[in-house]
Order: C-alpha cells, then sequence, then structure tokens
C-alpha cells in the first residue's frame, strides 16, 4: 500500500525542516510531545510502523541523544500525534501513509542515533511490558 503512495520528497523535508527547526528554537515543547505520545500509540492500533515510531519515542527520551538528533525526532513524533495532517489518520487504509513517509526521512537521517537498547524498549513496549527506564 504504501509504495503506491508517492509524497513530493520536497514537502515532506519541508514540513521536517520547519518542525525541526521549531523545537530547536523551543526545546521545552518536546515534552508535550513525550506526554501525548503514549496515548496516540494506544488510539492507533495495531500499525505497520509501530516499533520504528516507539524505537524514536526512546531515542527521544534518552539523555545521550544529541539535541538535534531529539528535536528532529520530537518532529516526526509530532507530526505522528497531529489530529489533522497531509491524510486524516482516521481514514482506513491510507491514513498512516504521510506519517510513515515522514518517519522514514527522519529515521534514515538519524538512524546512527536510535540503537537496539531503544528497539528493545519498544519492542516490550509493544507487548504489554512494564517500561524499564
Amino acid at each position: 500500500m504504501f509504495s503506491r503512495m508517492k509524497f513530493s520528497d520536497r514537502a515532506i523535508k519541508a514540513t521536517v525542516k520547519a518542525a525541526t527547526d521549531f523545537f530547536t528554537k523551543n526545546p521545552e515543547k518536546i515534552q508535550g510531545v513525550l506526554d501525548a505520545f503514549p496515548k496516540k500509540l494506544s488510539a492507533a492500533g495495531k500499525i505497520p510502523f509501530a516499533e520504528q515510531i516507539t524505537a524514536a519515542y526512546y531515542a527521544l527520551r534518552d539523555p545521550k541523544t544529541p539535541f538535534k538528533v531529539k528535536a528532529t525526532l520530537a518532529a516526526a513524533l509530532a507530526y505522528f500525534i497531529m489530529p489533522a495532517d497531509l491524510i486524516p489518520d482516521v481514514i482506513a487504509g491510507f491514513g498512516f501513509s504521510d506519517d510513515i513517509a515522514v518517519l522514514l526521512l527522519v529515521l534514515n537521517r538519524v538512524s546512527s542515533s536510535i540503537n537496539e537498547s531503544h528497539y528493545e524498549l519498544a519492542r516490550r513496549r509493544l507487548q504489554g511490558e512494564e517500561e524499564s527506564s
């Protein structure tokens, strides 16, 4: 399904850059993303990129993650939790396609900062285990 959806690379990059710049200038807003993410994830049900976006959440929470990476991750997570975006999430089958496009761009940019421990925390959370951090 996602391979057939085409999004302008320029539009996605501009969206991520604008959001990253916002979080760089307003670092206190990152906490709002951290607070809102768990509720959105549980409301989203089973999405195909849940492990990746949850690993990004844990990288954002990690004090060892560089600030510029945190701002970029906050941009992707903020886009994910926004109720209104390019394609509303409530549209069955297509609602998360724009979210995954943004996420894939961000993961490509910051993949070296999302490590196996972030993915392990994501897997445990998605399997319903208690958080250990």
